[in-house]
């Protein structure tokens, strides 16, 4: 079965970002489609449901006010924490109180919490998801809720013990 592509003009339809928005994005490497970038004049880019998707974050984090220029710094300072060009198919961002945060992998497969607006960029503050989680785990179990908890249900858990909410 073949993937779905979508035209700029649809993905403009789709997410309700204008063309314009999209083309800068795409110049200045925030939101790349992943099929095929624009080579001149008259060619056209193409985005995949994936691109859909990191479209949807980005959106998210524009409802909750925060500007072009924030969201491109989170992206650019995962890609650089990441050492991926294009980020957003391996995190994804959330609101927090002040900042956007970044939940990803490591290489290793470990989840891991990124204040993605860090200032220093190798100090950034993360910390292991698994552990949280098998704290929370044995929380639940000392309070004999038999509730099982994902690991997504977890990072809910914590952004709103933090007074953030995560972005869907």
């Amino acid at each position: 079965m073949q993937e779905h592509l979508y035209t700029t003009t649809e993905v403009a339809e789709i997410t309700g970002f204008s063309l314009r928005q999209l083309d800068y994005w795409a110049r200045k490497k925030m939101i790349i489609p992943s099929f095929q970038l624009a080579h001149g004049s008259g060619s056209r880019r193409l985005y995949t449901v994936e691109d859909l998707v990191q479209l949807n974050i980005v959106r998210q984090l524009k409802k909750y006010n925060w500007s072009t220029q924030k969201i491109h710094k989170a992206i650019e300072t995962l890609k650089d924490i990441m050492n991926d060009t294009n980020p957003l198919r391996n995190a994804i961002l959330i609101h927090g109180k002040g900042t956007i945060f970044a939940l990803s992998k490591t290489r290793t497969g470990e989840r891991i919490l990124i204040d993605a607006l860090s200032t220093t960029g190798q100090q950034v503050m993360s910390f292991v998801l698994e552990t949280l989680l098998e704290e929370i785990k044995s929380m639940t179990s000392a309070s004999r809720i038999d509730k099982p908890i994902s690991a997504d249900e977890a990072l809910v858990e914590v952004a709103q013990a933090g007074g953030r909410e995560p972005c869907h």
